[in-house]
């Protein structure tokens, strides 16, 4: 009802604008139709006017024009609307919005801040000139806190909100006092601090659910959790410091989850574990025993790991995303921290094994009793097995000493997609997608340690691993192939995902990224193989060394121009993507102009060493033809691979000319490189020449047999090419002979092929000739 009442009022809004309008305009006609007449007559001459009074005469006169008489109600005033009223009250009440909230909710935030710092610094001053004794500075504090809860009791019933502010600062001045009276005074013994500290929190837990107001929680929280930094000394007792801390945060997550208050289960996670970590990292566990530091990381960690799984459990909550990342984040900080304790204590121990199967065992644990207890949502249960999996993966490289960091990553994102997948949850699919990121990241940077050749040194110290038979080279492989199942389980299980960066993740980014971890980790196994061989070669063998950097080159395109042909074939086989396919082929023509630009040039710079050197040329036929092989098989499966996806016009012709580029320029390659081991360095121009005109008359004639407009164009353009490189560079340096016999043979190519132009002009250009690819012939 109160929808349609709305509705019916803005439509009587819109009815009455438009009647106003329709008077105005009708209003603004009858003008322009006044003045328009008058304009008329000004104009009219004199005859004219006789010459109509006289038709006038013989022809009754029809009756004078009058424009239309629109009947247009006035609408009256609009009718007092009580609902249309109480809006405009409300819009003039919008103004004041900004003054409510500073006046009755800012200021009081910050007058109770300012209030309790006030405290804090005075009694600060007092402390350190030693104003008044230490007995009488705590009493004091105590005096105050009590004045402010006293005053918030008064207050409570007209002023809840401003009450309740006062209380939680009474409250968080409690928690100062005692922890300063305990340790810098030692007014109370342990035993009575600690049970002054329990009574507090029972007491800000009873009196959040007395006010049912969040702020008295979280005023009494942050200055819990203040103390330490602010108040420390360097001389406090950290035992009984995280015992406080552990105290708080049992009775404020009891409240978390009492009220449903999931802010303040929130702001403990994050200042606890910031607590925690600024302690370890700082080094200030050197006086504590490992045992003590182990429990009190446990103790928080199960302290927040209990919070969650009650809201999962008692309250039957579905995974949200936060949620999600809270508790993933509470076992992985947990863990690294432990780890890093571990590691600068016991580094040469087993212990780092033992405590990542202690994390093992305390899901495991508490997965199975979930499972035996028959608890409800299935989805805790598969995550909290996940991590018990994960952590009895990555035990193994750890024992290893391997680089089990990313492991963890991986296996943790391969986790959440399995869980996501099975129970048809976006939710941990997403969550995976910025873990396998993290992954990613954290396996450049292992590489960026391990091949120190990427940062443009060679530690040839470093090299005591075998090639291809090392850790970090599975591992890698390892963490490729958990990415694989992702992609080919995404792929198959058809399981949709809102356009998005999670969609584009799954569908682009991580297929890519699977083949670009295989690839690069065998180019950099390659390249650490031949460092390895370089670095044996010592001193005495420096001349060699220059031969050995360039057969490392040739062999990494070598493997690329492999690597990609087996791609193609692969997918042109089983996966049959097209889009991989466009993908692979642009791989493969950059490729090969790789080879083009640089291979053949450091094969020929090879072969000018082992000549200059006069050794066996073994080596230069062995890369040579390597070289060539491997850009034969990868045009091979390219060619295959056209034939089963459909290509456009323009690709086909872009595919077409690659492949010829990369056929004349091997031939010339192949002459350039017999005609230097006869001995002819300098005598191959006129050849080159040659070359080029036979290969653009194969190019015309292939475009006349086939109708190819492409190949016929890049014919002429290639015997232009051929024209301007005889007149420009070949000529100068030819003798006479040479020239003669250059000039006649390119002269009689172009008459051959202006000869089949004018024999085959009627078929060429009387029909429509088209481009376009036959389906039963894609070979160039």
């Amino acid at each position: 009802m109160p929808d349609i009442q709305k509705q019916l009022d803005d439509l009587q809004q819109q009815i009455y604008s438009y009647k106003q309008r329709q008077i105005q305009m009708f209003k603004e006609l009858q003008d322009m139709e006044r003045e328009l007449e008058r304009l008329q007559f000004l104009l009219a001459p004199a005859t004219q006017e006789t010459s109509i009074l006289s038709d006038l005469i013989t022809e009754p006169a029809p009756p004078p024009f009058k424009p239309a008489q629109v009947k247009v109600e006035v609408p009256p005033s609009p009718i007092f609307n009580p609902r249309l009223e109480k809006q405009q009250q409300e819009f003039k009440q919008t103004s004041r919005g900004l003054e409510d909230f500073i006046g009755t909710n800012l200021i009081s935030k910050v007058g109770i801040i300012i209030t309790i710092i006030g405290i804090f610094i005075g009694a600060k001053y007092a402390i350190d000139n030693e104003l008044i004794s230490p007995f009488m500075r705590i009493l004091l504090g105590y005096i105050a806190a009590a004045s402010l809860i006293i005053i918030a009791i008064k207050l409570k019933e007209k002023y809840q909100y401003f009450s309740s502010i006062l209380m939680g600062g009474g409250l968080a001045v409690i928690y100062f006092i005692t922890y300063i009276a305990f340790d810098f005074y030692q007014i109370f013994p342990q035993a009575v601090a600690f049970f002054l500290m329990l009574i507090t929190t029972a007491s800000t837990v009873a009196i959040a659910i007395w006010y049912n107001q969040k702020i008295i929680a979280i005023l009494g929280q942050v200055g819990a959790y203040a103390i330490p930094f602010l108040l420390s000394n360097n001389s406090g007792n950290v035992l009984v410091l995280f015992s406080y801390i552990s105290i708080i945060n049992i009775g404020l997550l009891f409240l978390s989850f009492k009220k449903d208050w999931k802010i303040v289960y929130r702001v403990a996670f994050y200042l606890s574990w910031f607590i925690y970590a600024i302690w370890i990292t700082n080094g200030d566990y050197k006086n504590i025993s490992f045992i003590n530091v182990l429990i009190f990381l446990t103790v928080n960690f199960l302290t927040f790991y209990g919070t969650f799984l009650s809201y999962k459990i008692l309250r039957r909550e579905d995974f949200k995303l936060y949620e999600i990342i809270v508790l993933l984040l509470n076992s992985l900080i947990y863990f690294f921290l432990g780890v890093y304790f571990i590691s600068e204590n016991y580094p040469a121990a087993h212990t780092l094994t033992w405590f990542t199967l202690i994390n093992a065992i305390i899901h495991a644990a508490i997965g199975i009793s979930i499972y035996k207890l028959k608890l409800f949502d299935k989805t805790v249960i598969h995550f909290v097995i996940a991590l018990a999996i994960l952590f009895i993966t990555i035990s193994i490289p750890i024992e290893l000493d391997g680089n089990w960091v990313t492991l963890l990553w991986t296996i943790e994102g391969l986790l959440l997609y399995m869980i996501g997948y099975k129970n048809k949850r976006v939710l941990y699919v997403q969550v995976a997608a910025p873990v396998l990121i993290v992954a990613l990241i954290s396996l450049l940077q292992d590489w960026l340690v391990t091949y120190s050749y990427l940062e443009g040194s060679i530690n040839y110290t470093a090299f005591g691993a075998i090639p291809f038979a090392n850790l970090n080279f599975w591992l890698s492989m390892l963490v490729a192939a958990i990415m694989g199942v992702v992609v080919f389980i995404h792929s198959i299980s058809g399981f949709k995902l809102n356009k998005g960066y999670t969609s584009k993740f799954y569908n682009t980014v991580l297929p890519l990224a699977f083949f670009a971890i295989v690839y690069l980790n065998i180019y950099h196994e390659i390249h650490y193989a031949w460092d390895k061989v370089i670095a044996g070669l010592g001193k005495s063998a420096e001349n060699n060394q220059g031969n050995y950097n360039l057969m490392r080159s040739i062999s990494l395109i070598i493997y690329t121009c492999i690597f990609v042909a087996i791609l193609m074939f692969i997918n042109a086989r089983f996966f049959k993507k097209e889009k991989l396919y466009q993908l692979f082929l642009i791989a493969a023509i950059l490729t090969s102009v790789q080879v083009l630009l640089k291979s053949l040039y450091e094969i020929g710079e090879l072969r000018e060493n082992y000549l200059l050197q006069k050794q066996s040329l073994s080596n230069v036929y062995l890369f040579r033809y390597g070289t060539i092989l491997s850009l034969a098989a990868l045009w091979a499966s390219t060619v295959s691979a056209t034939r089963r996806f459909s290509i456009s016009a323009k690709g086909e012709v872009i595919r077409s000319m690659a492949f010829n580029i990369t056929l004349l320029s091997l031939l010339c390659s192949e002459f350039i490189h017999w005609m230097d081991i006869a001995g002819y360095s300098n005598q191959y121009k006129l050849g080159i020449t040659i070359i080029c005109g036979l290969y653009a008359l194969a190019l015309l004639i292939s475009g006349f047999a086939k109708k190819k407009k492409h190949l016929r164009i890049a014919a002429i353009i290639l015997f232009a090419a051929t024209i301007l490189k005889l007149f420009i560079y070949d000529l100068a340096s030819l003798s006479t002979i040479s020239k003669t016999i250059v000039l006649v043979i390119l002269g009689v190519l172009l008459l051959v092929a202006s000869f089949l132009y004018n024999k085959y002009k009627d078929l060429l250009f009387d029909a429509p000739i088209s481009d376009d690819i036959d389906s039963t012939d894609k070979n160039t």
